[in-house]
């Protein structure tokens, strides 16, 4: 049970891309864009085509998908070795300075988030003046395209999956956020 009241006043990120799922069930990951292609891995253009390094660390793979708050790419960290993603602000708002703060809180507060249900955030950064942030990349394919290409989940596989997001919520709303 949720006893926690919800102001009207709170805002939220449409963009989804902050709350995913580490664990890996049916290869399902929850930290799509609104707008997302059919899979990860399949090249889409977008700011940043395949293969582009960025701030010297980060070569594109592809473009995620596209939202609200602004477009996500699948890259590589080439300090680490490790897959990430990246998530830009739109072009439009990028010099925004009341969407720059937003971004900024919305790292802050998914950062006090460590929960196997709720991706990680590593940091935020600028490149050529826009704003990114790096994130862990979560491998599968989003609720959103398994609902497309199989129709309804079996019911044991829908309560499965919304218990891992009722868990990551609840991880998020012990921090206080909504």
């Amino acid at each position: 049970r949720c006893s926690t009241e919800n102001p009207e006043s709170v805002g939220s990120d449409s963009s989804g891309v902050a709350a995913g799922s580490r664990q890996q069930t049916q290869s399902v990951a929850t930290h799509e864009p609104t707008e997302s292609p059919a899979s990860p891995d399949s090249v889409h253009e977008g700011r940043f085509l395949p293969g582009k390094l960025l701030a010297e660390r980060y070569r594109i793979i592809g473009l995620i998908g596209r939202g609200g708050m602004g477009e996500v790419y699948r890259a590589t960290d080439l300090v680490l070795g490790q897959a990430v993603a990246l998530k830009f602000l739109p072009e439009s708002t990028a010099f925004d300075e009341r969407i720059r703060r937003r971004f900024y809180q919305e790292v802050r507060l998914a950062r006090r988030i460590s929960h196997p249900n709720v991706c990680r955030v590593y940091d935020i950064g600028t490149i050529d003046g826009i704003l990114y942030i790096s994130m862990e990349y979560v491998d599968g394919e989003d609720l959103a395209s398994l609902l497309r290409r199989i129709g309804r989940l079996p019911g044991g596989k829908a309560v499965e999956i919304a218990r891992q997001l009722c868990a990551g919520l609840a991880a998020a709303h012990a921090q206080g956020i909504l």
